[in-house]
């Protein structure tokens, strides 16, 4: 009998120690092979959005995002090489709604200055609207990443903002407690105004720490630009004068100096005496934010602060 109970105690235990090794051997081939649902999914590709710009600077933008455009503003200006032969679909204040609809795109590109003009009619086409704002600089890179959300281009919009914000962090280095007092002259012959610090140029001039005098002007000054008298440039004896004006920038310059030379009170400003009358580039400054705002502030950069 002892024997007998013996051997079935050893058959048992080695039922059990077979029993474990198969167990350890399940575990391991459940790892070595995993089931379809613990297997890594790929990624979908994000879905390209179609795009009808009726701006030339979210065009110039569109092209920076690898966006897929399929419709472009009428313009003499240039636009990127890759959309040279794409259909037209009308003026920045005045697109036609019926050929954007033609191209079903999925997202329309309008200037938001011109929004109010076509809201109703864009109703009627049913179109999805995005309202591109250039009037300043933060409002131009807050709508380049918007835009970037828009199309699923999220990445390439930060990347385009930052390589801005850098332009602005580059140009304020030598900065150091200096904050220029600017005058911003616009307009043609005797109808000259100043930008003030709601326009793109005065908004850019305060982004790189310099003091537009009109803000120490009384009266309103929500408007981008606003009539002056030489009285009240002269009281404020601005730093630096720049001026600017649509067209050739020899020509532009020519007629600054014809009105500057034809009154004295200009002389006596110390920005004159000191040779720190600048005019700009109408290529590179406008009324309204464009891809040319990293020139843009270099150039203010290099004279306010000499970088």
């Amino acid at each position: 009998m002892k024997v007998k109970n013996l051997l079935s105690m050893m058959l048992v235990a080695g039922m059990m120690l077979v029993g474990c090794q198969n167990g350890g051997q399940a575990v391991d081939q459940s790892t070595e092979n995993p089931q379809p649902d613990q297997a890594v999914q790929e990624e979908t590709p994000a879905e390209a959005i179609k795009v009808v710009s009726a701006t030339v600077s979210a065009t110039n933008v569109l092209a920076e995002l690898d966006a897929e455009v399929v419709g472009v503003p009428t313009t003499s200006q240039p636009l990127p090489a890759q959309y040279a032969d794409l259909p037209e679909v009308g003026q920045a204040m005045s697109p036609d709604l019926e050929i954007v609809a033609s191209l079903e795109p999925d997202l329309f590109v309008m200037d938001s200055n011109f929004q109010a003009s076509v809201e109703e009619s864009l109703s009627q086409y049913g179109l999805n609207t995005f309202f591109f704002e250039t009037g300043s600089y933060s409002d131009f890179t807050n709508s380049i990443k918007q835009l970037g959300v828009e199309i699923n281009r999220e990445d390439e919009a930060k990347k385009l903002v930052s390589g801005i914000e850098a332009s602005v962090t580059k140009a304020l280095e030598k900065k150091g407690d200096n904050s220029p007092t600017v005058a911003v002259i616009f307009g043609a012959g005797e109808n000259f105004m100043l930008a003030t610090d709601t326009s793109y140029l005065g908004d850019l001039v305060k982004t790189l720490g310099a003091t537009n005098i009109t803000s120490k002007l009384e009266g309103d000054m929500s408007s981008a630009y606003v009539q002056f008298s030489l009285e009240q440039i002269l009281a404020e004896n601005p730093d630096y004068v720049l001026r600017f004006a649509h067209g050739n920038i020899e020509e532009t310059a020519k007629m600054f100096d014809a009105a500057f030379d034809s009154n004295e009170a200009y002389q006596q400003l110390d920005a004159v005496k000191s040779g720190k009358v600048y005019d700009l580039d109408p290529t590179i400054f406008n009324v309204s934010a464009n891809l040319e705002i990293t020139t843009a502030i270099e150039t203010l950069g290099e004279i306010f602060y000499g970088n």
